[in-house]
């Protein structure tokens, strides 16, 4: 495992607590160091460092999950939905796929329409397998396909800071959101 990697996990590993959410001050790496390549709902190549510059929630998800995945969305929404107008026009969500086979673009800016979601801050986006892996190895995600077609797979949602860095992190999408949008809202 890459140096840079084996760094991003443990500084993950170390915020898995909801409590700590809200109080957790910026630590690790930058998850931006991993160089995969996504490609957006709009077949726009780009990189996790997409929204560097701004506070970003990442998760993973595959978009024919019939549970979990629309979760993990409405979680990141209610988040959205607690922040100040100030902390909300800053903040951006990156939702990556690990479905790439049948999360194409138009399915994934399909998925955006049916979420209701502002694709000026939000991007849902996939890549390669390699790629993919890549990212979920950074975000602590594991995940993998069933003979079915299906993923069992982590939920876990990272607040990464303007630089990268997690910050909070929820593997619940059924938790209490306040921890996790006043982690956001203390970025402003």
């Amino acid at each position: 495992m890459k140096r840079w990697l084996l760094g991003a996990a443990l500084a993950l590993a170390a915020c898995t607590s909801r409590e700590q959410a809200s109080s957790m001050a910026t630590t690790g790496p930058s998850v931006y160091a991993v160089t995969a390549t996504l490609h957006d709902e709009h077949a726009v190549p780009m990189g996790l460092d997409v929204y560097r510059g701004h506070p970003v929630i990442v998760s993973m998800f595959y978009g024919s999950c019939p549970v979990a995945c629309p979760l993990i969305i409405s979680h990141v929404q209610e988040v959205e939905a607690r922040l100040s107008p100030a902390a909300r026009a800053d903040f951006r969500v990156l939702l990556v796929s690990f479905d790439a086979e049948r999360d194409t673009p138009e399915a994934l800016a399909a998925i955006a329409r049916a979420h209701h979601v502002d694709l000026a801050r939000w991007t849902f986006a996939t890549g390669s397998d390699d790629d993919v892996r890549q990212v979920a190895a950074v975000l602590g995600v594991s995940y993998r396909k069933l003979p079915n077609g299906t993923f069992a797979h982590d939920s876990v949602i990272t607040l990464l800071a303007r630089d990268g860095r997690p910050v909070a992190r929820d593997d619940d999408p059924v938790a209490d959101v306040a921890p996790l949008a006043a982690a956001a809202e203390a970025m402003r």
